[in-house]
């Protein structure tokens, strides 16, 4: 398994079967708009593409039954790339290939959402990311691009800004591996010590034959008195206790990739100074998104309303109220709609995007540990989307 998908497996939990009956069919006479969804549906990552699924599919049936009777419903349909290159090119394929398609959200993988974006940017075809944080999705700024949750790089920035207050840092080690993920976010996390002239050193970590208590040795040679792992749990976790059993007792800070109940679970003993960055808010002080989270969940089962699930509905959120306002059933007059400049309310906040892609005020949220549980902090910026 990768370390991006050891990242969403960490993220999300597993998809309950559905408990609740689907909405009606809408009337034969009533425009349908489809959605395709792009992700794993078979395969060792299936349950992260039904999250996916999920999310866009209540997205939907909670439109239809808002909708008026000569308004258009609103449908998906899947299309499987087992979460591997080549299948996530032939599936992008297929996707466009549909005529009744205006809009894909997906892929899972990094690299996978990469390739496919240029196929659909290649077919007109609107394309809103739902998953991933790879920092490349966006940067050749292809036009048919919307990518929710915050990228990799700018993680690493704003993550940097809110170590600088919450540990107050002379000298920062930043420890990453060479896999697919973490590079990215520890360059950016380097670039924002930098620009604020606090003293950094950088370890890379083996992805395939790791040594983390030799890297915490050499970590902790440089005398930091902050430490940074950018980041899976489940690929450098062990980094947390080779730094303790070290004799490190300073501030340990952690990409998103340790927001996972592992953490706490394997690794409690070790935390100590701890916080974790993620870009879910905490959905349980959004009190416009209450009613969603508990009808979703009494339909998927308790907890299904996760990373993924979470960012699926808010990926179909924005694709409906683009076409709401373009009044068209044309993937080509939803892309131009969409690359205009305008705000999408969704259940993970609010949204404008760059023309590149990402959010215009990209943001992430910041955890603790108090009595063994993620306790939430702050933000990077200030939303009136969340309650204290």
């Amino acid at each position: 398994m990768s370390s991006r998908k050891t990242f969403l497996a960490g993220a999300a939990a597993l998809a309950a079967v559905p408990g609740r009956a689907l909405a009606a069919l809408p009337p034969p006479y009533a425009a349908t708009v489809t959605l395709g969804v792009c992700g794993p549906f078979t395969g060792d990552d299936t349950k992260f593409g039904e999250q996916i699924a999920n999310g866009v599919r209540e997205a939907c049936d909670d439109a239809n039954q808002l909708r008026g009777a000569m308004d258009r419903a609103f449908a998906m349909r899947t299309f499987d790339d087992e979460n591997l290159l080549a299948s996530g090119i032939v599936t992008a394929g297929f996707a466009c290939d549909d005529p009744t398609i205006v809009c894909v959200i997906g892929h899972l993988g990094g690299h996978i959402t990469e390739s496919a974006a240029r196929i659909y940017a290649q077919r007109g075809m609107p394309l809103i990311v739902p998953a991933s944080t790879f920092d490349r999705i966006t940067e050749d700024a292809l036009g048919n691009v919307l990518r929710l949750p915050t990228k990799d790089s700018t993680e690493g920035r704003l993550t940097a800004k809110y170590v600088e207050t919450w540990a107050k840092p002379t000298k920062v080690a930043i420890c990453y591996q060479d896999g697919d993920y973490g590079f990215d976010v520890a360059r950016g996390f380097a670039q924002q010590l930098d620009a604020d002239k606090i003293a950094l050193a950088s370890v890379e970590i083996s992805y395939s034959k790791p040594n983390f208590p030799g890297a915490a040795v050499h970590a902790l040679a440089l005398n930091p008195d902050t430490v940074y792992l950018a980041g899976n749990v489940g690929d450098m976790g062990d980094m947390l206790h080779a730094l303790r059993a070290a004799g490190f007792t300073g501030a340990i800070a952690t990409s998103k990739g340790f927001f996972s109940q592992q953490t706490l679970t394997k690794y409690a003993a070790d935390l100590g100074h701890f916080a974790v960055a993620t870009p879910l808010p905490p959905l349980e002080l959004a009190p416009t998104v209450y009613r969603t989270r508990t009808t979703f969940e009494q339909r998927y089962g308790a907890g299904t309303f996760t990373y993924l699930s979470a960012f699926g509905y808010a990926a179909a959120q924005i694709a409906i109220a683009a076409i709401r306002r373009s009044g068209t059933n044309d993937r080509l007059a939803l892309l131009r709609e969409l690359q205009l400049p305008a705000p999408y309310d969704t259940v993970v906040g609010s949204y404008e995007f760059l023309p590149a892609g990402d959010a215009i005020q990209p943001n992430m949220y910041f955890y603790g540990i108090r009595d063994g549980k993620f306790r939430y902090d702050s933000p990077s910026i200030p939303t009136g989307f969340l309650i204290r």
